[in-house]
């Protein structure tokens, strides 16, 4: 299923009005330009993605998109919801399948789905993590259908590396168009690795889960 996110017809989307226009006062070979010194920095930063199976150097240079995704804050606000239930859903899954096993015996999931697949960890079971919280991160892939529809392709779980792309990215394209910036309300990403409140968000997940003896220990992502 295709859905074009810029254009409805011959007309731009209201979203994406402010960067058609600033697409289109952008000269053809200074994007080529600013494109390839993306590619650079990509290249001399790292950030690279592991393929594995297809023979030669398994590490890919991360591919450069520097047309952003737009969204309204009301379209963001609605898959912000979404995206916290799913993450809620998915640790209840998880103290489930660990636990009482309801969603088994309900018959909704096969038990060999679960029990006997490879990444099933019999250690685990029984165990129950501060808060219940078996995944701190997901990573919800996400692709657009239609004006108002979303689908998930997938969730990741364990270790959602996807995130470190589009701190870079931001940071990257931030330093290359600083006047796209400037000029339009995006939302900030820098308060996501553990930045200055409200939402330290990966610090605070880490704090969350302190032992219950009082202590406060200090924590940070590596």
């Amino acid at each position: 299923m295709y859905f074009d996110e810029m254009f409805d017809g011959d007309h731009v989307r209201n979203p994406y009005a402010l960067l058609s226009e600033w697409i289109d006062t952008m000269p053809a070979e200074f994007r080529q330009m600013k494109q390839a010194e993306a590619e650079a920095l990509f290249r001399r930063i790292g950030i690279t993605f592991a393929v594995y199976g297809e023979g030669g150097d398994p590490d890919r240079l991360m591919p450069v998109d520097m047309l952003p995704r737009v969204f309204m804050q009301s379209e963001w606000r609605r898959l912000e919801r979404g995206i916290k239930q799913r993450a809620r859903a998915l640790n209840a899954f998880l103290r489930d399948v660990y636990g009482r096993g309801e969603i088994i015996r309900a018959g909704r999931v096969p038990a060999s789905l679960v029990y006997r697949n490879v990444a099933y960890e019999k250690a685990v079971v029984g165990f129950v993590p501060p808060r219940g919280v078996f995944s701190h991160i997901v990573g919800i892939d996400i692709v657009r259908t239609g004006a108002n529809d979303f689908m998930v392709l997938e969730d990741n779980c364990r270790t959602p590396s996807g995130v470190s792309y589009m701190l870079e990215n931001r940071e990257i394209m931030m330093r290359m168009f600083p006047s796209l910036f400037r000029n339009n309300k995006i939302e900030p990403v820098d308060s996501y690795p553990g930045g200055p409140a409200p939402h330290p968000c990966i610090r605070r997940a880490c704090q969350m889960q302190r032992p219950a003896d009082g202590r406060d220990p200090d924590a940070g992502p590596l």
